[in-house]
């Protein structure tokens, strides 16, 4: 987790979506989380339960069993985070 001195310099608004299967970052999020609201930074951060790191990427891989867990917790997870990401992006993005 990068430093409250580093976090503190941060001036635009960060998004932060991830899988609960990454767990170096996973691991993390709590502290971030905690550490950006300290900071009073426009911050959101999702860990979605059971999905994948780089669950947009790999939601519906052909390798992976349509009945899977993990697929469909990265289904989830994409059909969540992809409107909230587009939402994030058209308000702070001008």
């Amino acid at each position: 987790m990068p430093n409250a001195d580093s976090l503190a310099k941060i001036k635009a608004p960060v998004m932060l979506l991830s899988g609960s299967k990454d767990a170096r970052i996973g691991a993390g999020m709590p502290a971030l989380d905690s550490a950006m609201k300290a900071l009073h930074k426009d911050y959101v951060g999702i860990n979605y339960p059971g999905a994948a790191h780089g669950f947009l990427r790999i939601q519906g891989d052909p390798k992976t069993p349509p009945d899977d867990a993990e697929n469909a917790a990265n289904i989830a997870a994409t059909k969540d985070g992809w409107p909230k990401t587009i939402a994030f992006l058209k308000k702070n993005l001008k």
